[in-house]
């Protein structure tokens, strides 16, 4: 005698398209007279639509043929978002490391025309007695090390991929420049300018930052997100 299960072991083989154990007209007749049975091949069936499977002419569940447009069609939407948005990112990172490189030259060329003035030269061609050659010579050097690091801004802003090796170096600048402040507010010696300097060099990291998190730094951190969650093996 045939029970309940057979045919609901069979009707689910059937379902899936898989060989059946029992004929069909053993199992349609059993379901004629079976409640329990047409009620699990009804909610069987149902679970088959939810699944999103495409029901053949015979009645069984089979994939479809190409899944990857399936698959497709069901991340392109979140990864067009997630390209706008780094692009947009993108751009506007590109145009602070601009606006940056720009105050950065401007900054330099102040210090040259300040090192100009502690070297005056008289109409007989000959320095004034008054000049600060030394100060001069530092005011030039910082000069240059300010038009060095608008050139490395600029070349970023064209080419974002070179923003990590940079970016190191202005973080371990930046990151002494804040510890040579701390000491001098603490030995009240801040010499005019020193803050603003700090400020305009830490607004540039961050525009570094954002420059490199926009290009592929999202990538790498998701991946080393994945990575710290992984489960040991």
């Amino acid at each position: 005698m045939i029970d309940h299960d057979q045919v609901q072991a069979a009707l689910s083989a059937r379902i899936d398209g898989e060989p059946s154990p029992l004929d069909d007209d053993v199992i349609d007749a059993h379901l004629a007279g079976c409640a329990r049975c047409r009620q699990f091949h009804d909610e069987a069936l149902a679970l088959s639509r939810r699944l999103r499977f495409i029901d053949p002419a015979d009645g069984g569940m089979a994939p479809p043929a190409d899944l990857s447009e399936v698959i497709l069609a069901g991340i392109e939407p979140e990864w067009r978002r997630t390209a706008n948005a780094r692009m947009v990112g993108l751009a506007v990172a590109r145009f602070l490391l601009v606006i940056a490189g720009i105050l950065w030259v401007v900054w330099g060329m102040q210090l040259l025309g300040q090192a100009g003035g502690l070297n005056p030269v008289g109409a007989e061609g000959v320095v004034s007695p008054d000049a600060d050659p030394q100060t001069a010579t530092l005011l030039v050097n910082a000069a240059a090390m300010r038009f060095s690091l608008a050139l490395g801004l600029f070349t970023v802003a064209w080419k974002p991929r070179l923003v990590s090796s940079l970016l190191v170096f202005v973080g371990a600048l930046w990151t002494f420049m804040f510890g040579f402040l701390v000491r001098d507010v603490v030995l009240d010696t801040v010499a005019d300018g020193q803050v603003m300097g700090l400020l305009l060099l830490f607004l540039t990291l961050i525009a570094m930052a954002w420059t490199w998190l926009s290009h592929h730094g999202y990538v790498v951190l998701r991946a080393g997100w994945r990575e710290l969650g992984a489960n040991p093996v």
